[in-house]
């Protein structure tokens, strides 16, 4: 499942789909996989914050995209 998360992390960064509903598919397969692990808990409450034009306490297009990135980092050492 892993390789599925990551399909769909890079799906996100390359802006192929940066809808709303597509963060929170993210967020539920992280969730579904990882539900103890910290990290990953705090990639999916970003999601959960995601708007793309941002605003107060919500998190913008971009900085999902620098979080997802990190995110996939960290699932490939996690899986090693």
């Amino acid at each position: 499942m892993a390789e599925k998360i990551e399909e769909m992390i890079n799906k996100f960064v390359s802006e192929k789909d940066i809808s709303i509903m597509f963060a929170n598919m993210i967020g539920v397969k992280i969730d579904d996989k990882f539900p103890d692990d910290d990290y990953l808990e705090f990639t999916v409450e970003m999601l959960a914050r995601y708007r793309p034009e941002g605003g107060d306490f919500l998190y913008d297009t971009d900085d999902i995209k620098k979080r997802l990135m990190e995110t996939k980092d960290y699932l490939r050492r996690l899986m090693n």
